[in-house]
């Protein structure tokens, strides 16, 4: 009799572990839910610094006399658009400043025959064969200006952190630095006077730091 209690109660208990099994594995089948990705954020802090020399003083006398030693600062907190792109080229990187309407600077960084998952955690940005530099600028007189090519930098690095998880990068950009020929609130076009500033050591100097970008298809 009691064998004949426990036949059928044995035949439940491996129907019961059976499916338990069939059920692990359909979970362990399953694709996990991507990570989430954290909020995105930015700082932009520009510094312009203007310099005419004394040799210039006949040639441009105003700009002489109005805007050497002047300086056109910028700085704001999440205020920037940003994203990055990876094409047959390498991965470029663009910051645009968004906290004004007339006056908006941008810069870009592409580095060279490099892919998201190869790209340094510190580099040089005056290192013109592995990295690629541009930036420009718009006036409120509706103009604008834009490197020709990449520009000479004179300083500064780069720190990158790319999340393959969750495809976002992070890092920042420090002490950027390159040269100028204009100052943007007395800016008009014609820039006669910009070889001038030039020549005489004026400068940009930039700093950034983003979190969490996202890549241009994505955004």
């Amino acid at each position: 009799m009691l064998k004949a209690l426990l036949l059928p109660l044995r035949t439940a208990l491996g129907v019961l572990m059976t499916a338990s099994l069939l059920m692990a594995c359909e979970g362990d089948s399953e694709t996990e839910p991507m990570p989430e990705v954290g909020p995105s954020h930015t700082s932009f802090s520009l510094v312009d610094s203007i310099k005419v020399n004394a040799a210039y003083r006949n040639m441009y006398p105003e700009a002489y006399d109005n805007l050497r030693g002047k300086t056109y600062k910028v700085a704001t907190q999440d205020k920037l658009e940003a994203y990055f792109y990876e094409d047959a080229n390498g991965v470029t990187l663009y910051f645009r400043d968004t906290s004004t309407v007339d006056a908006r600077s941008w810069v870009s960084l592409q580095f060279k025959n490099r892919t998201l998952l190869n790209l340094p955690e510190t580099l040089s940005l005056k290192d013109a064969s592995t990295v690629c530099v541009h930036n420009g600028q718009t006036f409120s007189d509706g103009s604008g200006a834009m490197s020709p090519g990449c520009v000479a930098v004179l300083d500064g690095t780069v720190n990158l952190q790319y999340n393959p998880s969750t495809h976002v990068l992070s890092g920042g950009i420090s002490n950027l630095k390159m040269g100028l020929e204009y100052y943007v609130p007395e800016y008009s076009f014609p820039n006669r006077a910009g070889i001038a500033l030039k020549n005489s050591g004026s400068s940009r100097n930039l700093n950034i730091t983003f979190q969490n970008i996202k890549d241009h298809k994505n955004e």
